[in-house]
């Protein structure tokens, strides 16, 4: 998938696997979204040791100190100096639509959700996942109420 969603984020290269190798990446859009209020969701999994971990979280800092703050929708939890786990949104995009004079408007916003866990069988190794989402009035509460924490 061309990284066009991802384009101009800083973690476009850990989607692209320039950073670490892909272990699981899935790629949707279309139907099966729909019903979550997402129009794109691409998550990108691997397991990667400390040095690889403090690459890819800062590469999340980076996007998470730009992010959209006109509307401030952000969960966040760090532990032991490292987020454990942030969604934020990135911001959003509007497109005007014209229809026998009658203007309405669709927004289309982006979130960027990521998680870093201990390996459970590797005490020295990190899981970590990570995840873009695109949808058209999409919310942070409406994220939380559909996607739970385990």
């Amino acid at each position: 998938m061309p990284l066009s969603a991802q384009e101009g984020l800083h973690v476009a290269k850990v989607f692209d696997g320039k950073v670490a190798e892909t272990t699981k990446e899935t790629i949707q859009t279309g139907e099966a979204l729909r019903k979550y209020g997402l129009t794109k969701l691409r998550t990108w999994k691997t397991t990667v040791p400390d040095s690889l971990r403090n690459k890819i979280e800062a590469l999340v800092n980076q996007d998470y100190e730009e992010r959209d703050r006109r509307e401030e929708e952000v969960d966040r939890e760090v532990r032991d100096g490292h987020i454990y786990y942030c969604i934020f949104r990135l911001g959003s995009r509007r497109t005007e639509l014209s229809i026998g004079g009658d203007t309405s408007f669709k927004v289309w916003r982006q979130y960027l959700c990521y998680q870093c866990k201990t390996n459970p069988e590797q005490r020295s190794l990190y899981d970590i996942t990570l995840v873009f989402l695109e949808g058209e009035n999409l919310t942070l509460d409406k994220l939380k109420k559909n996607f739970k924490r385990k």
